[in-house]
């Protein structure tokens, strides 16, 4: 897909599927996330596997809070 603008499309489409914590967490990340890099890496690793990854990042980070 080398348009751009279908890039953005799919990429949305994707993050309004994404359940509501994860899309906050990806929306409030305390580093910002470039859309066009997580597209990237949704493409290289596949979706499910990035996901994946997010969560069980939310879920280490959640676990050393005190």
């Amino acid at each position: 897909m080398d348009d751009q603008g279908a890039l953005l499309r799919e990429l949305m489409a994707v993050f309004d599927q994404l359940p509501a914590g994860l899309r906050e967490a990806i929306n409030y990340a305390p580093e910002p996330l470039d859309p066009k890099a997580l597209a990237v890496l949704c493409r290289k690793h596949g979706a499910a596997n990035v996901l994946a990854m997010l969560e069980l990042k939310l879920k280490r980070q959640a676990a050393r809070r005190p």
